[in-house]
């Protein structure tokens, strides 16, 4: 009898899944990615990560002042705290001060810096993640510390000490009345956007962008007023905070015409990484939320992104001397010697540092934040637009990427606790011509009344006075608003740069006096080439292989489309060699001695035994050294460059502590010692 047919336990056509069990290995691995892209925000990731680095950089103060003080007054400190151990609080595994470093760290921002509970909240979060992520999870449970073997159990962040401080910090942002819960960045409005701009225009003017630079603090002073001038705008106009701003990429604009009849151009802008938009991952359906077609608003300059933007990449584009990229970013790093990174982001510090300098030189007496524009921007449309402008709430919601389901104090924040204030407030009792907003929104029943019989007096009074002067004020900029703040003029005033920027232009009117020598041979007197620019290689185990790398191939990833082994010779001699000099010569001497690895491996065998790291600094350091030790031995054998070795060669080195710097007479080269 034959067998009956087992029943399939799928439907008609349905293949079965591979159910293939990985290996733990791989299984771990896959875990650990899926923590790693999901567990925070790319943003919140981000700020972490900058907390955890200024935090080490405020711990590194602390322990070098406390050292310094040791040394001038022996025996000070009396509190038993070991310097050399409280200098590792940070690294790795907590030990029993890093309770006491992350105390100091929070009193530093919070109480010296006077910042808000929001900044105590975010380090606190962030070095909760971080020991809480240490491998096995020994440091993810509640804090303890053993006084007999010192050991330390749990978090340090979730000690009962760091928990009492951030309540502290907490009750002290309530305790100065009711401005005190509102705690917010102060929001850059349409007035202090146009006193920025005008002060931008008058000390570089929109025809001198165009010309060549005359030295090198001419071209820093260029770039700087060409991108702020469009970075401002961009942030008001978008809603976006500042580190969302950096990373806008040429990939992410677009050029486009508006619908029938008029067929308006404008630039579209796709925003992919704001905050809080990982809620999204997985949807499949539309995203128009992040689509944004930017128009021309000619009677607004101050804000108008789309003109200041094409004018900031037709400069950008003449200095890089190319086409743009995708990967390109729309506000890049600038070098101190005014080389421009196309691939690297100008940083969010950077940025605050330059919105706050623009803002101190229009004399503008704020102090600015990341949230800046995005408040500006968003109060701008919901209250101080001119009547007919203004956006409703759903628009708002849209507009600045707040999901619909978010709680309704994000909005509060941002729009009502403003109107309040104005609403409410009464310190422009004695302006004669109020708008009275606690009678209507925003006072507009008061600019629909008819004009008065005093009206038309002030008014006559006004034209009167213009017929009878010689000339009519110049007003660059028409008041599109009718925010009730009101700036101080503008001036200039001298600044000193901020990171990642030279020194400030000279001048228009220097005194007279004869240039040395030595101001024509400073960086100030050279403007970079384009295209003659070495990127950083980092200083992982790998970096020197990237730098050999840019000696035979380049990095055209990066902005190095031209290998640096065929130059130009003026690329990196003459006034260049202020730029590109020393890093031309260091990736030569990586490039040559990694073709004679014979040479390394085979007379200084010694050295393989005490790798101590693979940093290009110290490498260049060891490989001089071996270099004076070796002499000029011309009997050993040149190997041609094999690109295919560069994976597996180990190069290595002295220790710096056993090597004395070379020096004296350069080692003249043979021959045989050159790279073909």
């Amino acid at each position: 009898m034959p067998k009956a047919k087992r029943p399939s336990s799928g439907g008609p056509g349905k293949k079965s899944k591979d159910t293939t069990v990985a290996d733990a290995d791989t299984l771990k691995k896959k875990k650990a990615a899926i923590r790693d892209e999901f567990s925070n925000a790319a943003n919140t990731k981000t700020n972490y990560k900058g907390y955890l680095q200024r935090g080490a950089k405020i711990l590194a103060s602390v322990v070098a002042l406390r050292r310094e003080r040791e040394k001038k007054e022996p025996g000070c400190s009396v509190d038993g705290i070991d310097i050399d151990l409280l200098a590792k609080a940070f690294d790795g595994s907590p030990n029993k001060h890093s309770v006491y470093a992350l105390e100091l760290y929070l009193t530093q921002k919070c109480v010296v810096e006077n910042l808000g509970k929001s900044t105590a909240e975010g380090i606190h979060g962030a070095f909760a993640k971080y020991w809480d992520e240490l491998p096995g999870g020994k440091y993810a449970g509640p804090y303890s510390f053993d006084e007999e073997t010192e050991k330390v159990r749990g978090n340090p962040a979730r000690a009962p000490e760091i928990q009492s401080f951030l309540k502290c910090i907490k009750t002290k942002a309530r305790v100065k009345g009711s401005a005190a819960t509102r705690r917010h960045a102060e929001a850059t409005t349409i007035e202090d956007m146009r006193q920025m701009m005008q002060h931008s225009e008058s000390v570089y003017p929109h025809e001198k962008l165009l010309r060549t630079a005359d030295n090198n603090a001419d071209l820093l002073a260029k770039i700087k007023h060409g991108m702020m001038r469009a970075f401002l705008p961009t942030g008001h106009t978008l809603w976006t905070r500042n580190f969302e701003t950096c990373q806008i990429q040429m990939r992410d604009l677009s050029e486009g015409k508006g619908p029938a009849p008029y067929y308006l151009p404008f630039l579209g802008v796709f925003l992919e990484n704001r905050k809080g938009w990982q809620k999204k991952q997985g949807y499949d359906g539309p995203l128009e939320s992040n689509h944004y077609d930017i128009y021309e608003q000619k009677e607004k300059p101050e804000i108008d992104m789309k003109t200041h933007v094409e004018r900031w990449r037709t400069l950008y584009r003449q200095l890089i001397g190319r086409n743009f990229e995708p990967d390109d970013y729309l506000y890049p790093f600038v070098s101190p010697n005014g080389t421009i990174h196309a691939k690297r982001s100008m940083t969010h510090d950077t940025a605050q540092d330059l919105i706050n300098e623009f803002a101190l030189a229009a004399k503008i007496d704020k102090i600015f934040t990341t949230h800046c524009l995005r408040r500006g921007g968003s109060q701008y449309r919901f209250m101080f637009a001119p009547i007919g402008e203004r956006w409703s709430l759903s628009i708002i919601r849209w507009w600045g990427g707040w999901a619909e389901g978010e709680q309704v104090d994000t909005l509060m924040r941002y729009l009502l606790d403003s109107l309040q204030s104005c609403e409410s407030g009464h310190g422009d009792a004695l302006y004669p011509f109020r708008n009275e907003p606690a009678k209507s929104f925003m006072g507009d029943s008061t600019a629909l009344q008819p004009p008065t019989a005093a009206d038309r007096l002030i008014q006559q009074a006004s034209l009167t006075s213009i017929s009878h002067s010689h000339q009519v004020p110049n007003l660059h900029f028409a008041p599109a608003s009718t925010s009730t703040n009101h700036s101080r003029p503008d001036g200039t005033l001298p600044l000193s740069p901020p990171a990642g920027f030279g020194p400030n232009p000279p001048d228009s009117h220097p005194p007279a006096q004869a240039n040395t020598a030595s101001d024509a041979a400073g960086t100030n007197a050279v403007v970079p080439v384009p295209g003659a620019i070495i990127p950083g290689v980092g200083k992982d185990e790998h970096a020197w292989k990237r730098a050999v790398d840019q000696w035979y191939q380049g990095d055209p990833a990066k902005g190095l489309v031209v290998p640096i082994k065929d130059w130009p010779l003026h690329w990196y001699t003459g006034s260049m060699r202020l730029k590109t000099g020393t890093l031309y010569s260091q990736r030569k001497l990586l490039a040559e001695e990694f073709a004679r690895q014979y040479l390394i491996r085979n007379i200084y065998p010694a050295a393989l035994a005490n790798i101590l790291s693979f940093q290009v600094g110290h490498l260049l350091y060891g490989v001089r050294g071996c270099m004076q030790m070796g002499g000029q031995d011309s009997n050993i054998p040149t190997l041609s460059p094999n690109l295919a070795m560069v994976t597996n060669f180990p190069l290595a080195f002295l220790p710096a502590p056993q090597l004395s710097r070379p020096g004296g007479t350069k080692r003249k080269r043979t021959p045989e010692m050159e790279v073909p």
